[in-house]
């Protein structure tokens, strides 16, 4: 009876989990899509020597394996529901692969977390280095998508532009539909935004990668305990409840 109850309750464990693990799957599905989507990290990265088709490709990459983790997600819920140790083998197999896909993409965004700042900071600083009357057109459309978007004036200091500032520096006309309050970003005395904006892109980078780096290592540790669970439910198709040999000594779960 106990055993009977112990395992009713793994059923249902497992059941919720690849619940839980159906929405973290969705969460790395919007996680590399809204970084993609943004397009202000990937535009300043082609400013740099560093190869922005990293980014891009880590994003990818959590986008499959999110997609991945959906799709599996079902699978774990129909194995646990029906009991099928066929499909239960199955999902312990492809949830061990999936972990071992999910380390790996973290371990690259946080191995390459501090290239990608240093790169950053250093190209975004030289871009003050050309008037801004003097850019072209495309190097002007970034700078003033990059104050606008972060309310900031200069790369590497606020006067970077001086004396002829673009009109993307001044804070004190807001669109209609600006509800913000930017009283301590915007400098009354000039009229410009108090702060450049490589601080911004270093965070919003940095923001970026730690959110790469954390949800796959998180959907990692949550499918080791699947597997857990998974695994005890296979063993118990052998008839009786799982058990396990240790140092020579056979131990029963919920004996």
């Amino acid at each position: 009876m106990a055993v009977g109850f112990a395992m009713n309750c793994v059923k249902s464990l497992l059941i919720l989990f690849n619940f839980i693990f159906w929405l973290l799957g969705v969460g790395l599905v919007a996680v590399g899509a809204s970084i993609i989507g943004d397009g202000k990290i990937i535009h300043a990265l082609s400013l740099t020597e560093y190869d922005q088709q990293l980014l891009t490709s880590t994003c990818n990459a959590m986008i499959a394996v999110g997609v991945f983790a959906i799709l599996i997600g079902f699978l774990g819920c129909a194995g646990a529901a029906w009991e099928n140790k066929c499909l239960l083998g199955a999902f312990l197999v492809i949830m061990g692969v999936l972990a071992l896909m999910e380390i790996i993409i973290g371990g690259v965004a946080l191995a390459n977390k501090h290239k990608a700042e240093s790169y950053l900071k250093d190209k975004i600083d030289h871009i003050s280095d050309t008037p801004y009357r003097n850019m072209t057109e495309g190097m002007k459309k970034f700078v003033d998508v990059v104050q606008t978007g972060f309310r900031c004036c200069g790369m590497e200091t606020v006067t970077d532009w001086a004396p002829d500032y673009p009109g993307t520096c001044n804070c004190t006309q807001k669109k209609a539909d600006d509800v913000g309050d930017d009283s301590s970003r915007c400098d009354a005395a000039t009229g410009r935004w108090a702060q450049p904006c490589d601080g911004k892109l270093i965070g919003n980078l940095r923001a970026a990668i730690g959110a790469m780096a954390g949800m796959p290592i998180a959907v990692a540790f949550a499918t080791f305990a699947g597997m857990a669970m998974a695994f005890v439910l296979f063993r118990s198709k052998d008839g009786g409840p799982p058990s396990f040999i240790i140092r020579g000594h056979e131990y029963k779960a919920f004996a």
